[in-house]
């Protein structure tokens, strides 16, 4: 019987090593581009998550030099008086009895709701974070009726934030949301910011989803404001 032998051409073997070579080329690439994309996508969010944070310094910052102009204006508006008493008078008896003797306490609670809050702003941007607590507390027992009131309300809640006793701060930002929801609160420009607060603190709390969800929300009740593009930006969704 005679042995049939097959043979398989060179040129086949080759072209099937080529093709092999070829897929590991193509693969290799397909790596390179997924980690490159990777690497994209990572100095993208190292960027988002710088761009929050100078938003969210923009939000104090305002705040901050609004303190500042408020006080410097006081300060004019009292230009030539020294604790309610007239320069030109004031080496006339009245006027010395008038005045703190040494030891005395020298600065006086103001009277008013505008300068009360001036006085716990400026307080707090001096870092004097209780005092600032104390003065807005007593704001707040004073004149619930003012326009400030959830100003006040808000800086509350911001020194507890700032002293990192998130779930005070919590609480304190709560109570702002729902007296402007319930209408207890008539006037509520504070409330998207309490709210972007309130979901800062509770991420530091852990609670991302019930976070997320706030920014959600802030987004959807106050789109045009500063505090929902920073939402956008810390939920990484477009405008």
């Amino acid at each position: 019987m005679k042995k049939i032998l097959f043979s398989i051409p060179f040129s086949t073997v080759f072209l099937v090593g080529c093709t092999q070579q070829t897929d590991v080329d193509v693969l290799q690439k397909e790596v390179i581009r997924l980690k490159q994309q990777v690497a994209q996508l990572q100095e993208k969010q190292e960027k988002m998550e710088g761009d929050i944070s100078r938003l969210s310094d923009r939000v104090d910052n305002v705040a901050k030099v609004a303190s500042k102009n408020e006080i410097a204006l006081r300060k004019i508006q009292s230009f030539g008086k020294v604790e309610g008493v007239e320069l030109a008078e004031e080496n006339s008896p009245s006027s010395l009895s008038q005045l703190p003797k040494e030891g005395e306490e020298k600065v006086k609670m103001p009277e008013n709701p505008e300068e009360l809050y001036r006085y716990g702003l400026d307080a707090y941007y001096k870092g004097k974070i209780e005092q600032a607590r104390e003065i807005f507390k007593e704001f707040i027992s004073k004149y619930k009726d003012s326009e400030l009131y959830d100003n006040a309300l808000f800086w509350i809640g911001q020194t507890y934030y700032t002293e990192g006793n998130y779930e005070k701060a919590v609480q304190v930002f709560d109570r702002l949301i729902q007296g402007c929801q319930s209408g207890e609160i008539v006037d509520c420009n504070k409330l998207p910011s309490a709210m972007l607060k309130k979901a800062f603190a509770l991420m530091k709390m852990g609670e991302t989803e019930e976070a997320n969800r706030i920014l959600r929300q802030l987004i959807d009740n106050f789109p045009d404001t500063e505090e929902a593009e920073i939402a956008r930006r810390k939920l990484g969704v477009e405008g």
